[in-house]
């Protein structure tokens, strides 16, 4: 079988075209006309809207809408997404978490997520990888790894505890030197998914 990827950029800058967001997501294979993509990609997303609109005199939000959704609206095997969540709000970040948990189990594809949002990690990602080393010089990365154990790697480097609120169920930083901070790096040993109900932090 052909190994047919999709990829979202993570530089915005690097995209240019001269015509409306309709005719761009057209060009980049999106099909408009599909029920199932218009209510499950361009409506969540807020596209819609924005088809008649000057892809150039796009905001960075708007941008990277667009964008996710040119990348996630063409047919492939491996959809790679570089920082999909910059420039948006937090409304925003959730509603492409969703579009991507969603359409990535739907389609049986495999959908790759490079990106700084944890919280937007710990919704959407299934199989984490860890990157180390010095931005732009040199750096290595970790087999992939259950959730469980890659975000333990990776708060345990970065000397931080998260617990799962148990209203929101999202995860929360813990206050550095709290009780649950050093309960869960002195007794659990662990920095990541333990849910507990709010104590006093002192």
């Amino acid at each position: 079988a052909t190994l047919r990827l999709s990829y979202k950029p993570q530089f915005l800058g690097e995209v240019r075209f001269d015509g409306t967001v309709r005719e761009y997501l057209k060009e980049s294979g999106v099909d408009l006309g599909s029920s199932t993509l218009q209510a499950e990609l361009l409506k969540p997303l807020r596209i819609t809207p924005l088809l008649d609109h000057t892809f150039s005199e796009l905001s960075g939000g708007e941008l990277q809408r667009v964008l996710v959704a040119a990348a996630l609206g063409r047919e492939a095997n491996v959809y790679l997404l570089d920082e999909p969540m910059a420039y948006l709000d937090v409304e925003q970040r959730y509603a492409v978490a969703k579009v991507v948990k969603r359409l990535t189990a739907e389609r049986g594809s495999a959908t790759i997520v490079v990106e700084h949002d944890v919280v937007a990690i710990d919704f959407l990602s299934t199989t984490l990888m860890v990157f180390e080393g010095v931005p732009g010089e040199s750096g290595t990365a970790s087999q992939p790894m259950d959730m469980r154990r890659g975000m333990n790697t990776f708060l345990g480097e970065m000397g931080l505890t998260f617990r799962r609120d148990p209203q929101t169920k999202r995860p929360r930083i813990n206050k550095p030197g709290s009780w649950l901070d050093r309960y869960q790096k002195e007794v659990l040993k662990e920095y990541y998914y333990v849910i507990a109900e709010e104590k006093e932090e002192t």
